[in-house]
């Protein structure tokens, strides 16, 4: 099964000057790119994390050039779109995805190239469902999170929870792990617990725990170890350093 290389064609060139402008490693440049028409598609933050744990997927498993990267960005985005329920058209995709790799060009036509563009990520979509073996239905770290989140603010008083912002910045962190392979590595529960236990760091909440030998973290998270959780922050941390 042939796909079009059609948005690597129309790209040829200005790949590697955009990676060395940026900054970012390439496959971060990615990355970036699927959140980015994510939110201009306006899919839940969920639905834009599902599409980079499918990107990762892809990318840990088939053999590296061989198709179109932004073509497998488009089809991680479509699929995650069908996965999550949001309402997404395929040309809707295309149009958006297209603008934001050529902005300085007309708006995309309906043309030859417009229905190259279509078929291209339709057979992409299958490319990719072979490459998750059809597993597509992912458990991610956000309910974890949220359950977390919600048995934490409980043992602090309401008004060092609210002051300090720890549920916006734990989520905030954990949508930029997607960024990192680190999802696709460890449990959905142990990131979890990871990107809070940094947001709870970051805003120096003292999470008192009255009457338990246990660590707050080994609750939510049985068996993990501080040292664990410190090295995963570091790596989200790291994501940062390529920051202009």
């Amino acid at each position: 099964m042939g796909v079009v290389l059609i948005m690597a064609d129309s790209a040829a060139g200005t790949e590697d000057k955009n990676h060395e402008k940026s900054g970012y490693s390439p496959v971060l440049e990615e990355t970036l790119f699927v959140a980015k028409a994510g939110l201009r598609l306006r899919m839940s933050e969920v639905a834009i994390a599902t599409a980079l744990q499918y990107y990762h997927t892809f990318q840990s498993t088939m053999e590296k050039n061989r198709f179109d990267e932004n073509l497998v960005a488009m089809a991680c985005l479509f699929l995650a779109a069908k996965a999550q329920e949001v309402s997404l058209r395929l040309s809707d995709l295309v149009n958006t995805c297209y603008h934001i790799l050529h902005h300085d060009k007309p708006q995309l036509e309906v043309s030859s190239l417009y229905w190259q563009l279509k078929e291209s990520v339709a057979k992409m979509e299958l490319v990719l469902l072979r490459a998750l073996k059809f597993e597509f239905q992912l458990d991610l770290p956000h309910r974890y999170l949220l359950h977390h989140l919600l048995s934490l603010s409980h043992w602090v008083e309401p008004s060092q929870w609210h002051s300090s912002h720890v549920t916006r910045l734990s989520w905030s962190l954990l949508q930029d792990s997607f960024h990192t392979t680190l999802n696709h590595i460890h449990p959905p529960n142990k990131m979890a617990v990871a990107v809070l236990y940094l947001a709870v760091k970051v805003s120096r909440l003292v999470i008192p725990s009255p009457g338990s030998r246990y660590q707050w973290w080994e609750v939510m998270c049985p068996g993990v170890t501080e040292p664990e959780l410190q090295t995963l922050c570091e790596a989200i941390m790291n994501l940062y350093q390529n920051e202009k």
